[in-house]
């Protein structure tokens, strides 16, 4: 895969984490009135850990493929 199809992809990946984060927000947490609590805490460091290992996933695989 080039690196532009790669950097796409990844800036992709970005949109579909915020996007799944909004869904738990707006309706799931809204649902279980988990909003303003702390029931919702977990959730939070698990995205935030995706979000990180994504990030350094794709930017180790970019520089990569722009290197060789």
């Amino acid at each position: 895969m080039k690196a532009t199809n790669f950097f796409l992809l990844w800036v992709f990946g970005f949109f579909v984490l915020f996007s799944f984060d909004l869904f738990m927000e707006g309706i799931v947490f809204e649902y279980l009135a988990w909003n303003g609590t702390t029931k919702n805490d977990w959730f939070f460091a698990l995205w935030w850990g995706l979000v990180v290992t994504w990030f350094l996933y794709g930017l180790i695989n970019f520089y990569n493929r722009k290197k060789s």
